[in-house]
């Protein structure tokens, strides 16, 4: 029986070994010459006003939701799409930040979406960004205190401080963007399935 148990354990467990055996540097994936981080994550450099961002929002969630217990996933909203000014860009870092501090993130960052790509209302006057929130709980009151405050300020901060370190090591030259760990950069335009995705993320938490 317990042989029996053994070899079904190994059965299941051939499929992703398969797939793994199949991920490759320089295929699926780069490894970036910088050192790993001391936790495990995966950060997905994005940006609300990208259409491709916006297709592959449902993809990211999936993702996110198949990450093992303790990795955490970070969306790491970018400043440097052409046609608009970085100040402009950055309201919508703000508010993202502000409404996951009222735990609205995910609600918040899917009406922004919807907004620029259904309604083709871009959001570009903070006056409209405001009124975004205020329909979500977070009157202008309080996001203009928020947006005013150490730990806002800081967190913005740290989403530029690292779009450009990644940019000037060139692994990120457009969104979206996904980086395991802050070593390993996906080949997205490689991968041919969410269940492919999953495991190649899976794979790289383990390098």
């Amino acid at each position: 029986m317990l042989k029996k148990l053994k070899l079904s354990l190994l059965l299941l467990c051939l499929p992703f070994a398969a797939m793994a055996a199949d991920f490759k540097a320089g295929d699926q994936y780069e490894v970036l010459k910088i050192e790993k981080s001391k936790t495990p994550q995966v950060t997905e450099f994005f940006s609300f006003y990208c259409p491709h961002c916006f297709k592959f929002e449902a993809v990211a969630k999936a993702m996110e939701k198949s990450l093992p217990a303790g990795t955490e996933f970070v969306k790491n909203h970018v400043n440097f799409l052409g046609g608009l000014a970085p100040e402009v860009q950055s309201n919508l870092s703000y508010a993202y930040i502000i409404a996951k501090q009222h735990n609205k993130g995910e609600q918040v960052a899917d009406q922004i979406f919807d907004s620029i790509h259904v309604k083709r209302a871009p959001l570009n006057n903070i006056k409209d960004v405001k009124a975004l929130l205020d329909v979500n709980g977070i009157d202008s009151d309080t996001f203009d205190k928020e947006i005013a405050s150490m730990p806002v300020i800081a967190a913005e901060k740290a989403m530029q401080d690292k779009q450009n370190k990644f940019s000037q090591m060139g692994a990120l030259t457009g969104v979206p963007t996904f980086i395991v760990n802050d070593k390993y950069k996906i080949n997205i335009n490689t991968i041919k399935s969410q269940q492919q995705l999953d495991e190649l993320v899976a794979f790289l938490l383990k390098q």
